[in-house]
């Protein structure tokens, strides 16, 4: 929760700064870059978040791996979130600052997952109706989940909309749980 919350308020702060800026593009794909390099060398993430090693150092590092390859705006932000020890956020402020980059250009993912795999023209015609729902351009992805036992869920945004068997089921049980018998 609290992951969440430093995440979204420190991508603000730079989608803000970076449509101020007009390098909403370049910052994202820049942050795009750290944030794959982070995932595929977890020695260097462990490195940045390390308590035991200065922050000089790790300025150092930064100096020498980003300042000339990234924005100056990233850069500033990157040492910004260094100096607050707020490194371990890093990755989730990447995925906040896309889904602010992608809202602000009028699309909303969406997840849709089913009980069994859909034919692509069924998922392909809830994705047009998603998005004369939400008025967005949906990016979809769909996942299986045998446990549902028949339906979906589908998840757009913040909102989920579930119409699965499994939740219907629960829903029944508990209505009969609560029915007084005398």
């Amino acid at each position: 929760m609290i992951e969440s919350r430093i995440a979204r308020k420190y991508a603000a702060a730079l989608f803000s700064s970076s449509k101020r800026i007009h390098q909403v593009e370049r910052i994202s794909a820049d942050l795009e870059a750290i944030s794959d390099l982070l995932r595929k060398l977890p020695h260097l993430k462990s490195f940045l978040e390390s308590p035991q090693i200065s922050e000089k150092e790790k300025e150092e590092l930064f100096a020498i791996s980003f300042k000339e390859r990234i924005s100056e705006a990233l850069y500033s932000f990157l040492l910004l979130v260094l100096s607050k020890h707020r490194i371990p956020y890093l990755l989730p402020m990447a995925e906040e600052f896309k889904r602010l980059v992608k809202e602000d250009q009028g699309i909303v993912s969406a997840r849709l997952i089913s009980a069994r795999k859909l034919e692509p023209s069924v998922s392909d015609e809830l994705k047009v109706e998603l998005e004369k729902t939400s008025g967005k351009k949906v990016e979809m992805e769909t996942q299986v989940d045998p446990a549902l036992i028949g339906g979906m869920i589908i998840i757009l945004g913040d909102r989920i909309i579930d119409r699965s068997i499994r939740h219907q089921l629960s829903q029944l049980k508990e209505q009969m749980s609560a029915i007084r018998v005398y």
